[in-house]
């Protein structure tokens, strides 16, 4: 079976989703936040809103599981969850670095079909005290590209970002500008997603939350 056109439009919306943890929490601290992002589509930009938790499993590992909540536009109910994981530190001038791998998971409201699209991406951040500079790239995976109509399926659907944040006692604020999906041109009704010379669906990305 084919796969319906709200898939094109609920993976891009899966790689407009903000880095969420670029550096570890703390072991046994938990964040639940809020995240808003405004890729642009077409002339304008399309609001991305979406709600995450994630808690530090060690002092070198975080959990997280978010849901998407403008994916429901498309008809669409999307969750993804993974793991961040430091390869080491920052020292002065000296970048640390953390990667991350997990999935999205999405499930039609129309034809309550399923989705599975794993993901991985790596940060190199620069933390000073509460402020932390980063430069990020991720990918998700769908296993499934060959079914997609009209030749539009894709095996990856990168991503890359550079942003701040300020992880100050129990609130962490944070503002991101991502290039989304710039390896290829998406056309769906009513939307279309630029490609490599577009530089994908770019836009800015923020966020906040609060640590326990």
């Amino acid at each position: 079976m084919k796969k319906s056109i709200w898939v094109l439009l609920a993976a891009f919306v899966a790689s407009c989703t903000p880095t969420k943890i670029v550096v570890p929490l703390e072991e046994g601290q938990v964040q639940v936040g809020a995240t808003l992002g405004r890729p642009k589509i077409n002339s304008g930009s399309l609001p991305l809103l979406g709600i995450y938790a994630a808690k530090g499993v060690s002092e070198s590992t975080t959990a997280y599981g978010a849901a998407q909540l403008s994916s429901a536009l498309f008809g669409a109910i999307q969750l993804d969850g993974g793991v961040v994981k430091s390869l080491r530190p920052s020292q002065g001038f000296t970048p640390g670095f953390s990667y991350s791998y997990g999935g999205n998971v999405f499930v039609s409201a129309r034809d309550y079909a399923v989705r599975v699209y794993p993901e991985a991406g790596v940060n190199m951040f620069w933390q000073k005290g509460p402020h932390i500079l980063h430069v990020s790239a991720n990918s998700w995976v769908d296993p499934t590209w060959f079914l997609a109509e009209y030749g539009r399926g894709q095996i990856q659907a990168p991503s890359f970002g550079a942003g701040y944040r300020l992880r100050y006692k129990w609130l962490e604020v944070q503002a991101e500008y991502k290039i989304v999906n710039p390896t290829r041109e998406i056309h769906v009704p009513q939307a279309y997603v630029p490609s490599t010379l577009g530089l994908g669906g770019r836009g800015f990305y923020w966020g906040a939350a609060i640590n326990f």
